[in-house]
């Protein structure tokens, strides 16, 4: 099988979090708009249902904190804590190593670790993500595989994609 392309890099707390930013980004935060929207026209009935029944200014008000908070919670709260976990997660499975050899070839991409190594074929990528310094991987079981745009020392990102683009067609 010929090398088409190969990346080499070093996750650093910086760029998986960077990556996971990504992710949460594409994948959760249209479900967590639509869960503080939700949060909101409760609390807007919640606050009608108050002043309706003569209720305290005081019980809004907190009432209006409460919604607040929860909606803080659900929109940075629960991604941060997430973020968080899967961080300590990969240093767990890794330890002290986590340099990422990333090779692709012309029908499947090779991930090795000093854990197990993980073989993907093009034809499960199902998107790929870009940020500032990465590119993402992911296949149809949810898992990212994260290249450094400036690691590549055979090959291009470009490269990458258009073999990506040719077998998802």
């Amino acid at each position: 099988m010929e090398l088409i392309a190969e990346n080499k890099f070093t996750v650093t707390e910086e760029l998986f979090r960077e990556g996971m930013k990504k992710v949460i980004d594409t994948d959760f935060r249209p479900v967590l708009k639509k869960l503080v929207i939700v949060l909101a026209v409760a609390w807007v009935f919640l606050a009608g249902f108050t002043v309706l029944r003569g209720g305290s200014p005081v019980a809004t008000i907190i009432e209006t904190v409460a919604m607040v908070l929860a909606c803080l919670y659900v929109s940075v709260g629960i991604p941060r804590s997430r973020i968080k976990k899967a961080w300590k997660d990969i240093c767990e499975r890794s330890g002290d190593e986590m340099e990422r050899v990333t090779r692709f070839y012309e029908d499947r991409m090779e991930v090795l670790t000093n854990v197990d190594p993980l073989i993907v074929n093009y034809e499960d990528v199902t998107r790929t993500l870009e940020t500032e310094h990465l590119l993402i991987i992911q296949n149809t079981g949810k898992l990212g595989v994260m290249t450094l745009l400036d690691g590549f020392t055979v090959g291009a990102k470009e490269d990458v994609l258009k073999l990506i683009e040719e077998w998802s067609r």
